[in-house]
């Protein structure tokens, strides 16, 4: 599976996040102003582990670097 850095963007406060998977690996999109410690970033954890992905691998991503 490929790791690269999270695709981060600002769709507005409702915006949670999403994990994709892709041929080539998993696709996170993830919202500016979330903070790793948070409902929302543990959301985000569980959606990537269920496509088989772990965020503690994730380098530059504020969820992955408290994986």
């Amino acid at each position: 599976m490929l790791y690269q850095d999270a695709l981060i963007v600002d769709y507005g406060p409702n915006f949670k996040g999403q994990a994709l998977k892709t041929d080539k690996g998993i696709v996170c999109v993830i919202p500016r102003q979330l903070h790793p410690r948070t409902a929302a970033s543990t959301a985000m954890r569980e959606l990537v582990e269920g496509l088989g992905g772990n965020c503690g691998e994730c380098r530059n991503c504020p969820v992955g670097s408290y994986g």
